[in-house]
């Protein structure tokens, strides 16, 4: 008898836990749409070589959170406006004394880093105009000492296989001037 009791109560138990676990929230990651070069191209304003120059962290205008700025010294203009000596790109996240804010699939730059950027221009949530990546992550590319341009450091789902994640410079930037 005591353990047709004991089985009961696991019974019930187990029943409860999965009755509150159905009405927990589900807990999944953020997965991007995948962009090509050509959504890239086509969705930006600005797309430039450079190498980032400096990288600071400040709070946004109303001080709720930290945005980075990066300035990137820009080596040519692949397409869009007139020739620039550098360019400023935002992005949210970043670190302000002992407070810091991570966010994922943000272009993240390092000082010296060989970039190639799809930008669009918009307003700093730090106050003045400015550029931000096209398609977060997806907008920047590290240009390696082997001549192949890569991106990482974002999640796609649907159209991963548009992405162009590791391919020579020179055949991205071909590709890029192709687009109409």
């Amino acid at each position: 008898m005591r353990f047709l009791m004991m089985q009961k109560d696991r019974l019930i138990m187990s029943l409860l836990g999965i009755l509150l676990g159905s009405l927990l929230p589900v807990l999944s990651p953020a997965h991007m749409v995948g962009l090509s070069t050509e959504d890239l191209t086509r969705g930006s304003d600005l797309v430039v070589e450079g190498t980032v120059e400096e990288t600071a962290s400040l709070w946004s205008r109303d001080g709720e959170t930290i945005v980075t700025r990066v300035t990137v010294l820009v080596r040519a203009v692949i397409r869009g406006g007139p020739g620039l000596a550098r360019v400023v790109v935002e992005h949210e996240g970043g670190e302000v004394g002992r407070v810091g804010l991570a966010v994922s699939d943000v272009a993240r730059m390092t000082k010296g880093e060989r970039v190639i950027l799809f930008l669009r221009q918009g307003e700093s949530a730090a106050g003045g105009t400015l550029f931000r990546t096209v398609g977060k992550g997806q907008g920047k590319y590290t240009i390696g000492n082997d001549g192949i341009a890569r991106k990482k450091g974002f999640s796609v789902g649907k159209g991963g296989e548009a992405v162009d994640a590791e391919i020579p410079v020179d055949v991205l930037i071909e590709k890029i001037k192709s687009v109409k």
